[in-house]
């Protein structure tokens, strides 16, 4: 099955995060952070979502997407 911003689980992404963590990737573990966020567009305090980088405003199925992508180039360099 192809990992989707639809299909990926929390539990994928707290493991991407956990692993960007250990290898010294800020910007993947903040994609993460904003990825599990609250809702769509806030983050639990109430503030809206912003592109890790760029500052620019984000939902969180954008995030979702990013992580998606991560894991599926992972699996396509596990794949080689």
């Amino acid at each position: 099955m192809t990992i989707t911003a639809d299909t990926i689980t929390a539990d994928q992404i707290r493991a991407l995060r956990t692993e960007a963590r250990a290898a010294g990737d800020s910007l993947m573990v903040e994609w993460c952070d904003v990825a599990l966020s609250y809702s769509e567009h806030y983050d639990a305090v109430g503030f809206p979502l912003y592109s890790p980088g760029t500052g620019l405003s984000v939902t969180r199925t954008e995030a979702r997407e990013v992580c998606a992508d991560a894991l599926r180039a992972a699996a396509a360099m596990l794949d080689d």
